[in-house]
């Protein structure tokens, strides 16, 4: 019951927060501002920004609005997070698209945009309570079955190349423990990998902790690989490409790239590496877009304003496995 409340009350204050846009739909008002306020200067959320800035002015085009985007990075800072939406706040803005770094701060977000009567979607990460409960619309990625496909990959790959008895052939799972949207990612990645091949290499199964800092994930995954010396080949699962970038110049300043695979969760920042020949260590990408992601979310605030089609609580966007032979034809499919 107290779990229903609390997703009631989730429910009446989104409510509450995107009305701020009804004042003016449909044609009555030609000028909107919004703002993105991204965690970090990622090439994932640069390509969000860039996808949610394209729809917003490609409809403004269209029919004749001006459209202000202002995209802001808080560097992983959660203070300088408040500040920048402050900022939007104080700028009276039409709806802010936002990641935050940490998601304990989701209530002060939700709250200033309440007090500023400006409308708030999260992206990536989720603005919710200390139950989990959704406290604005979220879009986002479909985290367990992406977990999921990157270790079925993984797990097959293990098999073809005879690594399951191989007493040099380790595993390491880099994990986001403190954010909602990446745990179910690696969740999903051992699931697949227990129901493939059991408990195989269990006793050569080891993990770090990142944020969304490459160089702590660097120098965690380096801690790894030479506390032991012994494996030779690693299969390396991530929570996302910052990691995966991470671990590949790890395993290449082991010496260790040749021998070792990653799996890649994402691609905006992937696909360059294999475009330019680096990392060929990452031998597949589960790929999901900040391009899908961006575009869905602004498409969904765009329809509010026009016709006030109310926003879902909840977008998430599949993934397709990609390698280097065949990114190029799938990314021709995404326009």
């Amino acid at each position: 019951m107290k779990k229903l409340i609390a997703m009631l009350l989730a429910i009446v204050l989104c409510v509450g927060l995107l009305a701020a846009c009804g004042g003016e739909t449909g044609g009555d008002k030609k000028e909107y501002t919004f703002y993105g306020i991204y965690k970090a200067e990622g090439v994932y959320f640069v390509t969000e920004a860039a996808s949610t800035e394209a729809t917003l002015k490609a409809w403004g085009e269209k029919n004749g609005y001006t459209v202000k985007w202002v995209c802001l990075f808080s560097e992983s800072d959660p203070e300088k997070c408040l500040q920048q939406v402050q900022t939007a706040v104080a700028d009276k803005a039409d709806c802010i698209f936002i990641c935050v770094p940490d998601q304990s701060m989701s209530a002060s977000v939700v709250d200033l945009c309440k007090e500023g009567n400006v409308p708030v979607v999260s992206v990536d990460d989720g603005l919710i309570d200390e139950e989990g409960n959704r406290l604005a619309p979220w879009f986002g990625i479909d985290a367990y079955n992406i977990g999921y496909a990157a270790g079925e990959w993984m797990a097959n790959y293990a098999k073809e190349n005879n690594l399951l008895d191989d007493a040099t052939a380790g595993i390491i799972y880099a994990e986001m423990p403190t954010v909602n949207s990446c745990v179910p990612r690696t969740q999903g990645e051992k699931d697949a990998w227990a129901k493939i091949n059991g408990t195989a290499m269990s006793d050569r199964t080891y993990s770090f902790p990142y944020n969304a800092d490459e160089n702590e994930a660097y120098v965690n995954c380096m801690a790894v690989i030479t506390a032991h010396p012994e494996i030779k080949t690693w299969l390396v699962m991530t929570a996302s490409e910052t990691a995966s970038n991470a671990a590949a110049a790890a395993l290449e300043e082991a010496g260790l790239d040749k021998t070792s695979c990653i799996n890649a969760l994402g691609g905006d920042a992937t696909v360059p590496h294999w475009k330019a020949g680096n990392f060929p260590v990452i031998k597949s990408a589960t790929y999901f877009s900040g391009k899908v992601v961006g575009k869905a979310a602004a498409d969904a605030v765009i329809a509010y304003i026009e016709n006030g089609t109310e926003i879902p609580m909840a977008y998430a966007t599949p993934a397709t496995l990609i390698t280097p032979e065949n990114y190029e034809e799938f990314l021709k499919t995404l326009g």
